[in-house]
């Protein structure tokens, strides 16, 4: 089978064909770091990190899945919790720089983040101003915009996610949109002197 679906590749992993995780893992290691790295407010190492628990948290509950539901939307519950008490953890503790070994598989799943000179000149100052725009916006309704635009999730799979009623969700969605709009216009217009 050359594109075996989340399902089939869990009941073959559960049925002793281990390889088939490592399909799932490089199937998500990139959307999960992607969502993790924009809640941590792109902090590479931390994104990193968690990223890697989630994986490895998603690997020791494999057998509780319910494979009728959707893989997608239970490994995102797991990033969304992890970063969470990766954030309330930060709080408490300093972290000491680590070494830049390469012993996880995952990290070779990870984008190539780096960006040429001339498009970091141009970039800049939109990411400035996204980046300014979410820090106004809670934790919960940062995660609902990044879910819903940047990983293309439905309404009922973000619920999932986040344990919210999907009305929630909705209003809590078109609120950060309103903020978010109001704050990037606010930021990019002329400052009078």
């Amino acid at each position: 089978m050359e594109n075996p679906s989340d399902s089939e590749l869990i009941f073959q992993y559960l049925n002793g064909t281990t390889d088939a995780f490592g399909v799932l893992v490089n199937r998500y290691t990139q959307l999960v770091y992607r969502f993790v790295l924009k809640v941590l407010n792109n902090n590479n190492d931390e994104a990193h990190d968690v990223t890697q628990e989630t994986l490895i948290k998603a690997w020791k509950n494999i057998k509780k899945f319910d494979r009728d539901k959707n893989f997608k939307p239970w490994i995102f519950t797991i990033a969304q919790r992890t970063a969470l008490d990766f954030l309330r953890k930060r709080k408490n503790i300093s972290f000491t720089a680590l070494d830049d070994e390469k012993e996880f598989s995952f990290e070779q799943n990870i984008p190539d983040t780096e960006i040429l000179a001339d498009e970091a000149f141009e970039r800049d100052e939109n990411v400035t101003l996204i980046q300014n725009a979410f820090e106004k916006i809670s934790i919960e309704s940062k995660m609902i915009v990044l879910l819903r635009n940047g990983e293309d999730m439905t309404f009922e799979e973000i619920a999932e996610v986040l344990d919210k009623p999907m009305n929630t969700i909705k209003s809590k969605y078109r609120r950060a949109l309103s903020v978010l709009k109001k704050e990037i216009i606010s930021q990019s217009a002329p400052k009078q002197t």
